[in-house]
This record gives structure tokens, sequence and C-alpha cells, in this order.
């Protein structure tokens, strides 16, 4: 009997521990893990700043203003308003669905630390702010994150950090010009060598000083015209000449002739037709062009390498490669002229 007895007490110890258990995780263990937003507090629409950083050197910042998303550094340079509210509508998606530590030890392992992060972003408004860290990917579309001030790093979903860039191009319209090549007339180069125009003809190109029994040596042509008529910034710099861009004596200037197809207007389209209209009414109307000229004004080279670049149709500086300042300020009468073959002897 004292045998069966023990087995019956034993078998009860049992069942009691199990109902425990049963009851933590149905009481107590499901109330520590509701599900709540990671930055709570802050809606969108309260959101009229938002920073970047990779590091305190390296950082971006947006802010909301009456015509959208901008860049307050500078001058309120538009930004792509439709990225930005995406990237912000993730990260307010961020949510503790998933903890992954809640020790101190492993924020540098998941690299959420305060000072050693993938980044680190800021959000703020008129009464309300936040900090955020991304870390290391936790696989396809996730991020680890942890908010300021707390422990607790989570899962993140639905976000890449590759998706925070600080590089200022990705957030904008980096196509500072944009021409089609087939729309150029005449290019004209000012530098340090001297003074170059270059003359369209149907689909054929000419120098304007060559010389007798010079012809034109078109190698280098196809670079200089693509680097004329497509521009692409590395971040845009305002408004103002400072003094530092080196404007007061440029280094090089060029001078872009094009074509600009003229469109009707729509009032005009839907005028009705006179008698003289009906003339040659299957015959296509020719396409209507009028003149532009666009004017590229290269100055001084920045920390880093680019050079400040200001276009005469837009009201901002910017910076843009060396590589494409160094087709206009390397191009010499050299790369321009070439003998007959008859008259180069043994070359």
């Amino acid at each position: 009997m004292i045998r069966r007895s023990n087995i019956l007490l034993a078998s009860l110890l049992v069942a009691q521990v199990m109902l425990l258990a049963l009851l933590a995780v149905t009481s107590g263990g499901a109330e520590s893990r509701a599900i709540e937003p990671l930055v709570g507090g802050i809606s969108a629409s309260e959101t009229q700043r938002m920073t970047i950083a990779a590091s305190p050197d390296d950082a971006v910042t947006f802010a909301r203003g009456a015509a959208g998303w901008a860049l307050p550094d500078a001058d309120d340079f538009p930004v792509d308003g439709d990225k930005a509210d995406e990237i912000l509508d993730k990260l307010l998606a961020l949510d503790t669905r998933q903890l992954v530590a809640s020790n101190p030890v492993n924020f540098a392992r998941l690299e959420v630390k305060d000072d050693d992060y993938r980044q680190r972003i800021e959000l703020s408004g008129e009464d309300v702010s936040a900090v955020i860290y991304l870390g290391a990917s936790g696989g396809a579309d996730t991020v680890y994150a942890r908010r300021a001030g707390e422990n607790q790093v989570y899962l993140g979903r639905g976000l890449n950090s590759w998706e925070l860039s600080t590089q200022i191009a990705t957030w904008v319209d980096a196509n500072y010009v944009s021409i089609a090549q087939a729309d150029v007339r005449q290019l004209r180069v000012r530098n340090a060598q001297g003074d170059f125009t270059l003359l369209r003809d149907d689909e054929s190109w000419t120098y304007t000083d060559l010389r007798e029994g010079e012809l034109l040596e078109d190698t280098k042509l196809p670079g200089i015209l693509r680097n004329a008529a497509s521009i692409r910034l590395v971040e845009p710099l305002g408004l103002s000449a400072l003094d530092s861009y080196g404007f007061a004596e440029p280094t090089v200037v060029v001078e872009v002739q094009y074509r600009q197809l003229v469109e009707a207007d729509a009032a005009d389209e839907n005028e009705a037709p006179s008698s003289a209209d009906n003339i040659g009414d299957d015959e296509t109307a020719e396409p209507q062009y009028s003149e532009a000229t666009l004017t590229l004004t290269f100055g001084a080279a920045l920390e880093g390498g680019d050079i400040v670049l200001k276009s005469s149709q837009s009201d901002y500086f910017v910076a843009v490669r060396e590589t494409t300042y160094q087709v206009f300020a390397e191009l010499s009468r050299d790369d321009l002229v070439k003998l007959p073959e008859s008259d180069r002897g043994g070359e």
C-alpha cells in the first residue's frame, strides 16, 4: 500500500506541475508576447523629419514641407516623396513579434549598439520623436532592430538595411541634365587648352577650327556628346554660389545647343480645321522644333574629388563625378584633328 501511495502522490505532483506550466503559458506568458509596434506613439502623418545615419559623419536628413519631402541641408532640393513615404511606413510597421535578444552583451554582434550600428534612424515631429537602431540582416527582407533606450532587439520584417542608403542620389531625381543626343546640334567647350566648337550637319560632325588638309578626329566625340547630354548628380549642394565653389574663375564652360520638339497645345488640337487645313489630310505633318541653349559651368573640386557644376536650366548647384568633368577639362585640339591617310607618312 505504501508503494502504491507514493506512486499516486508522485503522479499528482507531476499533474500539478503540468497544470501550473499550462496556466503560465495561457496567462502571463501570452501577455508578455503581445505584439506591439517597435516605435509606438508616432504616426507617419506626425513625422516631419527623418534622418538616416550610417555613422556620425555619414547621414542624410529629409524634412516634410508644403511641397513634400525635401533636403533641408540643400535648400529644400526635392526628394522622391513616394520612396520616403514607403520607407517611413516600413519603419513604423516594425513590431515586437519576434524577440531576438534582451541582453546588451549581444548588441555588438547584432550591430545595434548606440555607437556601432548599420543605420541609426531618427524620426521626429512637433511633439514626438523616436530613434531606432538597425543592424545586420536576419534573413531575406529582415533586419535586427532596437529602439533607443531599450534592451530588447527584435527581428524586423519587410525591410532591408540597404533600402536606407545615405547616398543622396538614391533619394532624388539624379538626372541633372537629360537631352536626347540626337537633338544636340552644337557643342562648345572652353577650358585651359582653348575654345573648341563642334557642329552637327545631319548625322555628321565637324570641328570649326580645322585648317587646310585637316580632318576631324572623331574617336572622342561619342564620349563628349554623351557627357554633355546626360549628367547625373552625386548630390545637390544648394542655391548659393559659395566662394569655395570657384565660380569666379570657372575651370570649364560647356555650351550645348539643341532642338526641342514643339508640341501642339490641346486648345489648338480641338479647333475646327479650316478649308486650307483640309489640303493634304492624308499627309503627316512635319514635326516642329525650337532651338535651346544649355550652359554647363564647372567649378572647383570638393573634398572627396567630386566637382561643382551649375546648369543654366537649374537653380541648384550640384556635385558630379570627376570623370564627367575630365571629359571636357582634358579636351585639346590634338584630340579633334587628324591628317588624311596620305599625309601621315609612316604612321
